[in-house]
């Protein structure tokens, strides 16, 4: 513990043996140890109102610091400075008083800093004109508090008082940091004031087509607020606006976040933004659509914290820039009424297998695209492929943020049910009415779909097909990749609606005025339609093969752990009611009565004369384990069978790194890529798999890059097990797959069903 002398004499105990009566130490107070090892106290003067008034030495120089201490008093009372100043005279009704103190540059400091501005009146009582104070939260670094408000009494003498905020025993007190104080008088930089209640006008001059003005500003004083106005005149016009500034890196940081809000004719706002932070540069941005002509009204003011008591304060460091442009709505799609909302879709009909270009313009916020497709009457199945096109050509300003964040949607509405209720139950609840790719209903994409189906005021409910989203910090999605796609229509479905839109939220909201198109083309799918009933074909020693062509769907992922990491053509927030086209097929063989050697393969046709297919293909396969159900299924568990052309360890052979060996063969037949399992891998089916004498083959698209068809055909047959093959070390004698028991290590222990 450090101790101290104090200012007072004691008397010397009797077992003091040497001349003169030393000082007993006492406890040094939090923040003074230096200079209670050096044994004094800081000077302590202007300590009452009447030293303030009376002594010279109390007296501020306007806009020079005071330095001096709230150090520990004789009676350990809290001490309380007191300063007089003299303000000039020639000050006018842009005139600012500006008061600054408090201990900010210094690490730690025990005292919560308050200083409060007072005036004496006639009588000689004092008016507190304003106050502030230094209130931290934990162990947080001191800051100067400032008091800035307009004052514009000539010669006027005022005082201020300083001291802890208190409340405490003993009295806080810091003899090592001296806190600053000072009074200073300038004009207000904002040539606009007062602007708080009439605002100022902005005019708007003509320029390449649309009308824009500009004007600057300062938030000087606690609670200030600027209120600006401007003319709209003319149907559908846009309002651009930004508030913005060229200070960065201000330190102290502002003691506010900026905000501004845009209000119509009747008063009402129509947008509003605030800064995410104090640290940040200044920039808000929005688009608006005017829907009345008239007088605007921009305010821009210091964001006040919902049950703040406290003002705002205001700083004269930041001056802010306001950009207004007015043009007129150029988007084509809109129409009088414009294109909005459901109700009011701009029509387009479709003709089949001819493509369709949709334009349009997202030019203010929030500004959703609603078309509805008409589908040409047929018979048969059909898949709807769409591809978004990059925007061309700049906007009339720059885009609202930073990363693009549209979304695309294709729906189909339900008008099963002859209530909205028994509309809404349909929509969430029937797979043949509405198909949806996930069980859960509550969580991820099912919230979606729920909300679509059972939303308030949505009648008729609306069955969401597709959805993509833009990607645009994932690489693989910057270009627009994802926002290609492909949606199964079967034969009666007559009308589909499509939307385009921002998906953004508070300052992300996007909108950048430049024309997009979204090509749409609707494409019979014979093969689909050839499936009305799964085809049952027979399996044997002779092979055997089925074609058929994927058309649709985004397909499994397997290559790459989920469907960020690759080339994939769907992001992590995209959704699809079907995931993909599966193309199925019966086989049924007599029943084994012993394990069978499965030779199997499959061809990919290729696309554009040549190309490799935008992706591969799987086989789901589920081997029956009892009887056939009457709609040709059967019950058993369902398994992938996918290539993977690396090498790894056959089902026979112990993990070792010198058993690996290359088991899927991928190879370029003329316009057609042939994958092979080779007899190495000791493809097998267990006797029990086949005792039915059935299984099911689906083949499904995996790792897709495209949407393009993929024609396919899979060629297979069944055979004695144990098969041979070649031995892989290129020795002359053929090498057999294990047979025998399995418990002796042998046996077709290959079960692909598991």
């Amino acid at each position: 513990m450090n101790w101290k002398r104090t200012r007072g004499v004691m008397a010397c105990g009797l077992v003091l043996l040497v001349a003169g009566c030393p000082t007993p130490p006492e406890p040094c107070v939090e923040g003074d140890e230096p200079t209670c090892d050096a044994g004094t106290l800081p000077a302590d003067r202007c300590n009452s109102l009447d030293e303030a008034r009376s002594d010279p030495a109390c007296e501020l120089t306007l806009c020079q610091d005071r330095e001096a201490f709230l150090s520990e008093t004789p009676d350990r009372s809290a001490d309380v400075d007191f300063y007089a100043v003299t303000l000039p005279g020639g000050l006018t009704p842009r005139s600012l008083l500006s008061v600054r103190g408090g201990y900010g540059g210094v690490p730690q400091t025990p005292i919560t800093f308050s200083l409060n501005v007072l005036r004496e009146g006639a009588d000689g009582g004092l008016q507190t004109l304003a106050s502030a104070n230094d209130q931290r939260v934990g162990a947080a670094q001191p800051r100067s508090v400032e008091v800035i408000r307009p004052f514009s009494e000539s010669n006027a003498r005022l005082f201020l008082r300083v001291s802890d905020v208190g409340g405490v025993t003993p009295p806080r007190v810091d003899n090592r940091n001296p806190y600053r104080v000072s009074v200073c008088v300038q004009d207000d930089p904002d040539s606009n004031e007062p602007n708080d209640q009439a605002p100022t006008p902005l005019t708007l001059s003509a320029v390449n087509g649309l009308r824009q003005g500009a004007a600057s500003g300062y938030l000087a004083t606690n609670d200030d607020l600027d209120a600006f106005s401007f003319s709209v005149t003319g149907t559908r016009q846009l309002i651009y606006l930004r508030v913005s500034s060229t200070a960065m890196n201000l330190t102290p940081s502002l003691p506010y976040r900026l905000a501004f809000a845009l209000k119509n004719p009747a008063g009402m706002p129509i947008a509003e933004g605030v800064m995410d932070n104090p640290f940040m540069q200044v920039d808000l941005s929005t688009a608006r659509l005017a829907a009345a002509e008239g007088s605007y009204r921009l305010e821009v003011f210091g964001y006040r914290q919902p049950n703040q008591m406290t003002p705002v304060p205001g700083d004269l460091r930041l001056r802010y820039d306001v950009e207004v442009r007015v043009m007129p709505d150029l988007d084509a799609s809109e129409g009088p009424m414009g294109n909005d909302t459901p109700a009011t879709a701009r029509s387009v009909s479709l003709a089949l297998g001819t493509p369709t270009t949709l334009t349009g313009r997202l030019a203010f916020v929030p500004d959703p695209e609603w078309f509805r497709l008409t589908l040409p009457g047929r018979s048969g199945p059909a898949v709807l492929r769409y591809e978004l096109l990059p925007p061309g050509g700049p906007g009339r300003y720059p885009p609202l943020a930073m990363i693009p964040t549209r979304q695309l949607r294709v729906a189909q509405e339900v008008t099963t049910g002859a209530t909205i209720a028994d509309r809404q139950t349909a929509c969430a609840t029937r797979a043949d009415v509405c198909p949806r790719s996930f069980d859960d209903p509550v969580s991820g994409p099912g919230q979606l779909v729920n909300a679509l189906c059972r939303g308030p005021g949505i009648d008729p409910p609306q069955c969401l097909l597709a959805e993509r989203n833009e990607e645009y910090q994932l690489p693989p999605f910057r270009t627009l990749k994802n926002f290609v796609g492909a949606v199964p229509v079967p034969p009666g479905v007559t009308s589909l609606l499509l939307s385009f839109g921002d998906s953004g939220k508070g300052r992300v909201k996007y909108a950048d005025d430049r024309e997009w198109s979204l090509r749409v083309v609707l494409e019979d799918d014979p093969d689909e339609a050839m499936r009305a009933m799964v085809p049952t074909v027979t399996l044997g020693a002779a092979p055997v093969e089925v074609s058929g062509v994927l058309t649709h769907g985004y397909g499994r992922t397997l290559a790459f752990r989920d469907l960020n990491e690759g080339q994939g053509i769907r992001g992590p927030n995209d959704y699809d009611a079907t995931e993909t086209d599966r193309d199925a097929f019966r086989f049924t063989s007599s029943p084994a009565m012993a394990d069978q050697a499965w030779q199997l393969e499959w061809t990919l046709g290729n696309a554009d004369g040549g190309a490799r297919p935008a992706g591969t293909v799987a086989l789901e396969l589920r081997f029956c384990e009892g009887a056939s159900l009457p709609d040709g299924g059967c019950p058993g568990r369902t398994s992938v069978l996918a290539p993977r052309f690396d090498a790894f360890t056959p089902w026979y052979l112990p993990l070792e790194l010198a058993n690996r060996r290359v088991q899927f063969t991928q190879t370029q037949q003329g316009n057609a890529t042939v994958i092979r399992v080779e007899p190495v891998a000791c493809l097998c089916v267990a006797q029990r798999l086949l005792s039915s004498g059935a299984f099911l083959m689906s083949v499904v698209a995996v790792d897709r890059t495209g949407n393009e068809p993929i024609p396919f055909r899979v060629r297979q047959s069944l055979g004695a097990y144990p098969a041979t093959f070649a031995n892989p070390d290129g020795g002359a004698t053929p090498l057999s797959c294990p047979g025998g028991l399995p418990d002796a290590g042998g046996g077709c222990r290959f079960q692909v069903a598991n």
